[in-house]
Formats: structure tokens, C-alpha cells, sequence
């Protein structure tokens, strides 16, 4: 695939799709790639910036840090060396219509990098505690293998659409704030990195005036957070709830038992708790349904099959075993792959996967 950063476009060849036994890719035109880029910033989520707050966002963090309970050596720490404003790419979702971009901004480097990442280790603390969190595919596997389903049960996943660019930062705050998860003094320090998130593309400044930036290392720790407050809200607020209700950050997989009425019911609950938030839902089929890197299957028994699940724009393609890439690379490689094979695929699916890796 290509398509990341502008300046890794250098071909005038338009969209391919071959088709089989070639694999498919991506070339997208640099005049095609701006032009998604610059449809996505006209959004109403950011604004152009006619002056450079660089300086501004120095000098905020500074003053704050200096008010801050901190000890010398985080104090010494959190400012950056050389910083520089943030810059935003795009990668193409290809598995979707139109190859829409997903916003990723770097901000390595940036004002509020290393600031973030200090908050971000104290907040992760207090998270990822309830009965729904999936720590991975892994925890995935062995919480269905303890769960039996019965015949009127629907296999269901709920995805909020662009989570990180809509999780409502200013409600996130007031549920930190509220659950006193973090301390007073550094409260300023937290509401510096949500609400300066700038960037740049091609010389031009932008502000995203809500949500968070994919690539902002607290990004993940207020989805998490707001998503944690929202599965409450949702639950106990609506009296016919699944038998099962799993969360790995905006993925939700649900046991529904309640038919399929009810179920779409339940989606219209969702989506109707805050503004910013909607889900959208896919249910099994033939007693099969994909989530996350794992495909389940309903058995005869009652238990849950898996499979390891690869999408439709897979491309099979590894590191050839005659590449120049440093032999602990490609063993990396086949480790992860046979790793992956067997926490994810039950006993009647594994050998498929080491008939798929004999293929290559």
C-alpha cells in the first residue's frame, strides 16, 4: 500500500485493484491525496491559524509546570529539547468506499509530547477496570471460551464512528475531575494538551476545535475514560440488557438475547445518550461474526469457535526469506504469526492456519 505521508507520493498512477492471483493495492495521485486531505480539514472540527502558537504553547506549558506538584526529575523531563508544531498525514482506509483518509497526527517532538505522556501514566491507572475490558484478542478468546450461547442469542459488534476525532474532551475532563483522578495542580497541565491541539499541512495551521488527534498519547486514555462513563450511562439506563458486553475501546462485542426488534431498539439507546457519539452494527451471519483480528463461530455445543480473521484487503504478502532484513526480524515474524495462530484459533482451526503459512 501506498498512500501515507505527501511526501512518500510520487506517482501519477491512479487507484488499482488487480485482481487475483495478484495482490491488491493502493497508489493514490499526490493531487488526488491533497485533495482528500484538504476535503477532511474544511470539517468542522478544524479551523485555520493565521499566527504560529508555538511560542504561546511553550510558554503554557513552562508556567504551568512550574506550578505543578512534580518532582524535579519529571519537571526536568516534560519540556522538549527542540520543539516543533505537530504535522498531520493521512492513510487511506482502503477497505472502504471512496478510500476516505484517516487523520493521523505526529506530534513526536511537539510542545506537549512528553507532558502527555507523564498524564497519560498516571490516568491509565484508574481505567481499564470493568467487567467489559478486553485487554486484547487474547483476553477476547478466553472470555468467550468461559461463556455458553443458547438459540436465541445473536452475535452482535457496535463501532462508534471516529471515536478519537468526536470523544467529547470537555465531558472527559469533568469525569476526571470528578473521580479526582488526578491531582488539582496538574489539572491545568491536562487541559493545555486537550485543548491545543494544532498542526500543520503543507505551511498552512490548523486548530482541531474538539475530540482528540489519532496520535496524542492521551488519546487512547480519554476514550477509554469517556467510553467507560458512556457503557454505564447506556446500561443503566435501558432495562433489556445483553447477556454479554465486551468493550476493546470502541469495539463492542454484545450476546444479544432479546430479538432482533429489541436489538435495534438497543442501537437507537445508544446512539441517542450524547451527541457526539454513534454507533454503528453488524450481526452475524450463518452463526459467524468478525471482531477484532478474531472470527467467531457459533458450535453445535454451545461453546464459541475461533479462527484468526484477516480482512478482505489482506494481502498475505511478508518479509521474503531471501530479504535483506536482519534475520531476528523474520524470525519476529513467524513468532507472531504462530503465537497469534495458537491463543486465537481453537483446536479445529489451527491446523488451517499452518496450512495458510505453508503457502508462503
Amino acid at each position: 500500500m501506498v498512500g501515507g505521508r505527501p511526501s512518500l507520493l510520487k506517482t501519477t498512477t491512479t487507484s488499482i485493484n488487480m485482481k487475483p492471483p495478484f495482490t491488491p493495492f493502493l497508489i493514490l495521485k499526490t493531487t488526488e491525496y491533497n485533495n482528500k486531505m484538504k476535503k477532511l480539514l474544511k470539517e468542522g472540527l478544524y479551523k485555520i491559524i493565521k499566527r504560529n502558537p508555538l511560542n504561546r504553547i511553550i510558554k503554557l506549558v513552562n508556567d504551568e509546570t512550574k506550578k505543578a506538584i512534580l518532582d524535579e526529575k519529571t519537571k526536568t523531563t516534560i519540556p522538549t529539547t527542540v520543539p516543533r508544531l505537530p504535522r498531520i498525514y493521512g492513510v487511506p482506509k482502503i477497505h472502504k468506499n471512496d478510500v476516505p483518509l484517516r487523520p493521523i497526527v505526529s506530534a513526536i517532538n511537539s510542545p506537549t509530547y512528553n507532558l502527555e505522556g507523564h498524564l497519560a501514566r498516571i490516568l491509565k491507572t484508574n481505567i481499564r477496570k470493568t467487567s467489559s475490558y478486553m485487554k486484547n484478542s487474547t483476553d477476547f478468546v478466553e472470555k468467550l471460551q468461559q461463556t455458553n450461547w443458547e438459540e436465541r442469542d445473536i452475535l452482535v459488534s457496535f463501532d462508534v464512528v471516529s471515536l478519537f476525532t468526536i470523544v467529547p474532551v470537555r465531558d472527559t475532563l469533568n469525569i476526571i475531575k470528578e473521580k479526582k483522578w488526578i491531582d488539582e495542580k496538574l489539572q491545568g497541565l491536562l487541559e493545555i494538551c486537550t485543548k491545543t491541539t494544532v498542526f500543520t499541512y503543507q505551511d498552512t495551521i490548523y486548530e482541531q476545535t474538539d475530540g482528540m488527534a489519532m496520535g496524542s498519547r492521551l488519546a487512547p486514555v480519554f476514550a477509554n475514560i469517556f467510553m467507560e462513563w458512556f457503557e454505564t450511562e447506556a446500561m443503566s439506563t435501558y432495562t433489556q440488557k445483553p447477556k454479554m458486553w465486551l468493550r476493546y475501546v470502541d469495539n463492542t462485542f454484545v450476546l444479544w438475547q432479546h430479538g432482533v426488534d429489541k436489538l435495534h431498539s438497543f442501537l437507537q439507546h445508544l446512539n441517542s445518550i450524547h451527541a457526539n457519539i454513534e454507533f454503528t452494527m453488524e450481526t452475524e451471519e450463518n452463526g459467524k461474526l468478525p471482531f477484532l483480528d478474531v472470527m467467531v463461530k457459533k458450535q453445535p455445543n454451545g461453546k464459541f469457535g475461533t479462527a484468526v480473521y484477516r480482512k478482505s484487503t489482506h494481502t498475505d504478502r511478508y518479509l521474503h526469506a531471501d530479504s535483506h532484513h536482519c534475520p531476528s526480524q523474520k524470525m519476529g515474524l513467524l513468532h507472531t504469526m504462530a503465537t497469534r495462530a495458537v491463543r486465537i484459533a481453537d483446536e479445529d482451526h489451527v491446523n488451517e492456519e499452518k496450512h495458510t503459512y505453508d503457502k508462503h
